[in-house]
């Protein structure tokens, strides 16, 4: 029996339905704040490494603060990337009218990584028709019924700025780190040892926050490394007289490994605020898929935005003249 577009569509609904109830937002970001937190007690972490094999060198600072703090650092970042693929994910079939589980089961990352290039590029209503959010007239529509309508929709609109800004903030920092969560995949590429052994200066540092540098070997081209983001374009040559004599033949064939760091030292705690805008966002896109197609008791619906504060929520409550469905919120 051949399944009719109306029967279809209601059962993909029950599936985005079923695929939320089974489903955690927030279980990478807290992954990440346990990596933070491995990465602030980095000598309890080698001192366990140790007691389990009796190898001591995996105590010893020059490794603790060394190999081991680059690594912790990488998967965070790594992670925090992934996160951001997500929610991409996510946004590329949110809106799927009949093929959702088929489009959430079998993705491409490689396909749904190119969605960050036209977030970047939305203007803040298309993003947030994105996250399932109302166009502004059917807001406006909504609440005529409020105590202050002027004033409801002026804090919706200065949400929808507030998740585009958020939104573009996830994508920057997906640009920044995507080569190095590409090469974390392929964990030969990850170096901890680009210049050897940390210094003592190195150690204290390190001792006394959550930074540390993020390496990578790269054999690219030149014209490839100059896309990336101006502070990944610094290069790095570990030349002796032998290599330094066909430097450029080398370039050209690409058979010349060298570190590749990513701009700045990488900052724990940053990452793992990142990760908490991208929850955010995940959660907000759920809320608002979830209250499509229905009213309450009270014939209203409620769509989410991110307030000012981290943890914020903006509730826009409206009292449409007719349910806000899927179509509503098409671009």
């Amino acid at each position: 029996m051949t399944l009719d577009t109306k029967t279809r569509r209601a059962i993909n609904e029950e599936q985005v339905a079923r695929f939320f109830a089974w489903w955690d937002p927030t279980w990478r970001w807290i992954l990440i704040l346990g990596l933070r937190d491995m990465r602030a007690n980095l000598d309890r972490l080698g001192n366990l490494a140790t007691a389990e094999l009796g190898n001591d060198t995996w105590s010893d600072e020059t490794y603790v603060y060394g190999p081991l703090a680059l690594g912790i650092t990488a998967s965070a970042v790594n992670e925090a990337a992934q996160h951001c693929e997500d929610l991409f994910a996510l946004l590329t079939f949110l809106r799927d009218r009949e093929t959702f589980a088929r489009r959430m089961g079998s993705y491409s990352a490689g396909k749904v990584i190119k969605l960050s290039d036209k977030l970047r590029k939305d203007a803040d209503e298309q993003l947030a028709a994105r996250f399932c959010v109302p166009p502004i007239a059917l807001i406006e529509e909504g609440m005529h019924k409020a105590e202050n309508p002027h004033e409801s929709v002026a804090v919706a609109r200065d949400a929808i700025a507030r998740l585009g800004e958020l939104v573009r903030s996830v994508v920057d920092f997906y640009e920044t780190y995507e080569f190095f969560h590409l090469q974390y995949k392929h964990g030969l590429k990850v170096l901890f040892r680009p210049f050897g052994i940390p210094t003592a200066e190195a150690i204290a540092d390190r001792k006394g926050d959550v930074k540390a540098p993020l390496f990578a070997a790269t054999n690219e081209s030149i014209k490839q490394m100059l896309k990336r983001p101006k502070d990944q374009q610094a290069m790095m040559l570990h030349l002796t007289p032998l290599s330094q004599a066909h430097l450029n033949e080398l370039l050209e064939t690409r058979d010349l490994l060298r570190p590749q760091m990513a701009g700045p030292e990488v900052d724990l705690d940053d990452v793992v605020s990142h990760s908490w805008t991208v929850s955010r966002l995940l959660r907000i896109a759920q809320a608002n898929r979830l209250a499509l197609g229905a009213l309450d008791a009270d014939g209203q619906q409620t769509f989410q935005l991110p307030g000012e504060g981290i943890t914020e929520t903006v509730e826009v409550r409206i009292e449409p003249s007719r349910v806000v469905e899927l179509p509503d919120v098409s671009i």
